[in-house]
């Protein structure tokens, strides 16, 4: 090949690369949504093998999912149904990381639309739910997300059950995660029931309480479940008055 055959084939290479160029510049990448979950031996691949590699490789493709090569995509446009199983396979694959999680209860649940949340608050119980000592405030943030963003007190009550339920399974708890459950029922008008459950709790947890968690909830029955003639006229909050 000659050198004249040499420029005759650079400047054909430089046209079509041209036409190539005009022809497809407005063109984008567009993103297909969230991909189908694999099968957990599929996603063993992810580390060459190694479930804890796969985890965080995998962690890390969820967390910028949908902003890459330029885009950022609004949180309404993600399938929450296939995000949700990806959580799922990545407890999965490691059971007592909190990155995933995380990322679930506080990225993705700022979704404006509440309606999405469902997949995401039942992925939280599910994993909140396991007995874990420190995966149960996962379950309280299921809670917060069913009863303040999806405004659904039914369901919010019924997890919290489950969480104050985890004491039974040795499961070192709070004395507000223990109590949320009255709590809700306080905050949607079912004070008496609250009330009875608080008393009931102290008659036959005494012995095994703190004295913190006493006056914790000595204080809760006085300040929000009674109004200020009630409680003038209950023992506890008068012996809550002379400490």
């Amino acid at each position: 090949m000659t050198y004249h055959h040499v420029k005759i084939l650079f400047g054909v290479c430089l046209i079509l690369n041209l036409l190539f160029w005009m022809l497809f510049r407005h063109t984008q990448a567009e993103w297909a949504n969230v991909p189908p979950v694999p099968s957990d031996k599929v996603a063993s691949a992810f580390g060459l093998g190694d479930e804890q590699f796969a985890y965080r490789n995998i962690a890390l493709m969820l967390q910028n999912l949908g902003d890459s090569g330029g885009r950022s995509t609004p949180l309404h446009d993600y399938d929450y149904d296939a995000l949700s199983d990806w959580f799922l396979l990545e407890s999965r694959l490691d059971s007592r990381s909190n990155m995933v999680p995380y990322l679930a209860a506080y990225y993705f649940s700022a979704v404006q639309n509440p309606d999405m949340l469902p997949p995401l608050i039942r992925y939280l119980e599910t994993i909140g739910a396991g007995g874990v000592d420190h995966k149960w405030r996962w379950l309280a943030q299921a809670v917060f997300l069913a009863h303040y963003r999806l405004q659904d007190p039914e369901w919010a009550l019924e997890l919290s059950g489950k969480l104050s339920a985890l004491q039974l399974k040795g499961v070192d708890l709070p004395v507000w995660a223990k109590n949320m459950n009255v709590m809700l029922m306080n905050a949607s008008g079912e004070k008496e029931a609250a009330l009875e459950i608080m008393l009931q709790t102290l008659e036959t947890e005494q012995a095994n309480m703190d004295p913190q968690e006493m006056l914790f909830l000595i204080d809760y029955i006085c300040f929000q479940i009674l109004d200020p003639a009630q409680a003038s006229l209950n023992p506890l909050c008068k012996q809550l008055e002379n400490q």
